[in-house]
Formats: structure tokens, C-alpha cells, sequence
């Protein structure tokens, strides 16, 4: 064995993801969204005994959790009932969900389709060559 005494050096943990912190049961309207707040169960459950059984996070429910720091959760279920007619109205498909957009507008062109039909077209769309 040599003299010298070889020294390694741990490798650094990698860094924790940071999600901030999150609120936790029991909440109630007056609770204060924290920054980073996810759409958790603990807000599904209050949104649930609050709203109703239709509630549901659609896309302005997740957007107004995730940019509402500061705001109360009873200001939420407002923002919520707030929103319900534009929910209502058809919403565009983000461009990373190409498949369930070519579903719709094929149904929609299709209305009596087959979803074996509509899978087909699918894979027909997608074995074309693309720009």
C-alpha cells in the first residue's frame, strides 16, 4: 500500500426538488395558498365539501392554485364558480396532447365513428411525413 492515502470525494447529493410549501389538512376558506402550492388531495377534498361533486381541477383551477400565492382558498372556490361558463365552452387542446385533438376533430367530422375507426385514422395521420 502507498504512502499516500487516496482520498475521494463524495460525489454531491443531488439538490432536493424544491416545491415550496404545501398547505395540509385540515384547511378551510381562510387558509392562504403558499407559493408552489400543487393541486394536492388535501385541496381536492376542500374543493369537494366546498363546491360539490362536479368539481374537478380543469385547466383554471391548476393555473389559479398555481399562480394564487397569497390568496385564500375561499377566494378560490369564488375564481372557481367565477370560470364555470368559459369551462363550459370548448377549450383549446394544448400541443402536446396532438392525440386527443385529432380525436376530437376527427369525431367531430365523424360523428357516428367507431373508436376503432378513429384509432386507425390516428395511425394513418401519424405514418404521414411531417415538415
Amino acid at each position: 500500500m502507498s504512502t499516500k492515502t487516496l482520498i475521494r470525494k463524495a460525489a454531491p447529493a443531488p439538490a432536493a426538488r424544491r416545491g415550496g410549501r404545501q398547505l395540509k389538512a385540515p384547511v378551510g376558506p381562510a387558509s392562504v395558498i403558499p407559493e408552489g402550492q400543487r393541486c394536492s388531495q388535501v385541496l381536492r377534498e376542500f374543493f369537494l365539501c366546498e363546491i360539490g361533486p362536479g368539481f374537478h381541477f380543469d385547466a383554471f383551477m391548476r393555473e389559479y392554485v398555481a399562480q394564487g400565492a397569497g390568496r385564500t382558498l375561499a377566494d378560490a372556490v369564488a375564481h372557481w364558480h367565477a370560470t364555470r361558463q368559459r369551462a363550459a365552452e370548448p377549450q383549446e387542446v394544448g400541443a402536446q396532447f396532438e392525440f386527443n385533438r385529432f380525436l376530437r376533430d376527427w369525431h367531430a367530422r365523424h360523428p357516428d365513428g367507431a373508436r376503432d375507426q378513429a384509432l386507425a385514422a390516428w395511425r394513418e395521420h401519424r405514418a404521414r411525413p411531417r415538415d
